[in-house]
């Protein structure tokens, strides 16, 4: 799949078209005018591939299939006995079981990949490191802890699971209190929620653009952050843009 098509794909997951984030980079570039600081947006599918807990679950779901099987095998011996003539062959049973197990745990693995299903089988506690730790190796990599004051802020949006962190450099977080970002990074989850999934108007962007319920929640951030970051940080003579406005679409996994 090439870059486009990708970047296509992950917006519809998150709710949003390519005018959306359009509106996005807009708003980036709208609260920059008023401030020396900095603010990116990214967003990915999944901060991690979760694939050993994927694993994990089908293969102790097969486990507890062998042991039913175990628990039954006279019956099922039986049963398969009627297949054929005279007496059972040895080896079929245990070719039986083997292939059983196999299937089980290969479809598992399989229906585990599904989201929603992830969001089951991975404890709260181990995604919602993932999405810390990825927001946090973004943090670095974009070069926003390396801005001219330590102004920078990174608003993280994860879908698979449906977890946001507004990461501020130390210019800025030394100056705002936890509950601020915090607040924030709920009002934000509360934009991509289902029930918020259809189509409003953003007052954020020019009057005749309708923008989708997450769109008009990001640019709201935008502005909060950007209202923040002016009060801390206000323009400079030159105030240089230091770094990309529009939204940033990443790969999923790690």
């Amino acid at each position: 799949m090439d870059e486009r098509k990708y970047r296509l794909r992950v917006l519809k997951l998150a709710g949003l078209s390519e005018q959306d984030a359009e509106a996005v980079g807009e708003a980036v570039a709208r609260a920059e005018k008023n401030t020396s600081g900095e603010i990116v947006v990214a967003l990915t599918p999944s901060s991690h591939t979760y694939s050993f807990w994927e694993l994990f679950f089908a293969l102790t779901c097969a486990a507890l299939a062998f042991a039913l099987f175990m628990a039954f095998f006279p019956e099922l011996s039986s049963f398969a006995a009627l297949f054929f003539w005279g007496s059972l062959p040895s080896r079929f049973m245990p070719l039986l079981a083997g292939s059983l197990i196999f299937l089980i745990t290969a479809l598992l693995f399989c229906f585990a990949n599904i989201p929603a299903i992830d969001r089951l089988i991975v404890p709260a506690a181990y995604r919602n490191a993932a999405v810390f730790r990825r927001a946090m190796r973004f943090f670095a990599e974009s070069g926003i802890y390396d801005t001219r004051e330590h102004s920078g802020i990174l608003i993280f949006i994860s879908l698979l699971e449906k977890k946001v962190f507004i990461i501020a450099d130390r210019g800025i977080s030394s100056k705002i209190e936890q509950d601020v970002w915090d607040n924030l990074a709920a009002k934000l989850s509360a934009g991509f929620s289902k029930h918020a999934l259809k189509s409003v108007q953003n007052e954020g962007v020019h009057a005749s653009r309708s923008a989708s319920a997450p769109a008009s929640a990001i640019v709201q951030t935008i502005e909060e952050c950007g209202v923040l970051l002016a009060k801390h940080f206000p323009p400079s003579a030159d105030n240089p843009d230091e770094l990309h406005n529009g939204l940033v679409v990443l790969e999923g996994g790690e």
